[in-house]
């Protein structure tokens, strides 16, 4: 099943100007992307890719943490129909960083994906499958990716597309990760009292590990109360505590 849908192509619609800069986070299987024989041997594993964004035939991926504290797992890599080649280069307590040559299948994905134009801006990817984080320069490059992904039948599910240049979150100084977290976290009742939805769960639900998903809801918190309260904020220090109620 390809990436376009009712609900897909819905969102593109009604995203912004064609030329507005559009962050698109979605996902796909393992069986569909990469890795998909490793995750079944170490059901627990979880990678990222190292935070270099590239655009293009240069996105390659080739530079992956993994955490884990499976010994063999530079064996498992090199024995996953995906990968040409793996060597660890570094390791601490609980992550390995090694350098992956994928195999052409993963490389088209990825070529699909990002059409040329496409930023891969983060790549992390469970058992369940891999959470992906596209920056597009227009709305029509979106588009063209997504065309492709349905001639191509690569299997994407579109989690949300927002068009930055308008975008209220750059007004208050959000980052795309920090927006995502905070709208995704209001939307699944985790400010809610009680709460409908605990930390770990929401990262499980986010496919982020549960220190990145904590950071980027402190920081967003400390950027919106700067941006909105402190910085513009007219309310008189000795105003009635009502009036200040959380």
């Amino acid at each position: 099943m390809g990436i376009r849908t009712e609900r897909n192509a819905t969102r593109v619609a009604g995203i912004g100007h064609r030329d507005e800069s559009t962050l698109v986070c979605g996902r796909l299987p393992t069986e569909a992307f990469a890795l998909h024989e490793t995750f079944s041997t170490i059901p627990d594993l979880t990678v990222e890719c190292a935070p270099l964004a590239a655009a293009g035939e240069t996105a390659n991926m080739s530079m992956l943490w993994a955490n884990t504290d499976e010994a063999d797992l530079i064996d498992v890599l090199e024995n996953d129909p995906t990968v040409f080649a793996a060597k660890e280069l570094c390791r601490t307590e609980d992550r390995h960083l090694y350098r992956v040559e994928w195999t052409p299948d993963v490389h088209r994905c990825i070529e699909i994906l990002l059409q040329s134009q496409g930023i891969l801006l983060s790549n992390r990817g469970v058992r369940s499958g891999w959470s992906v984080e596209i920056l597009y320069p227009t709305r029509e490059d979106v588009r063209t990716a997504m065309e492709c992904c349905e001639r191509y039948e690569l299997s994407v599910t579109i989690d949300s597309i927002r068009s930055l240049d308008s975008d209220r979150a750059v007004e208050c100084g959000l980052t795309p990760a920090q927006h995502t977290v905070l709208t995704q976290a209001c939307r699944d009742g985790y400010f809610d009292v009680p709460r409908e939805i605990g930390l770990e769960e929401l990262a499980d639900k986010m496919n982020v590990s549960h220190q990145a998903l904590s950071e980027r809801l402190r920081r967003g918190h400390d950027t919106l109360i700067r941006s909105t309260l402190i910085e513009t904020s007219s309310v008189s220090p000795t105003a009635p505590s009502s009036t200040l109620s959380l």
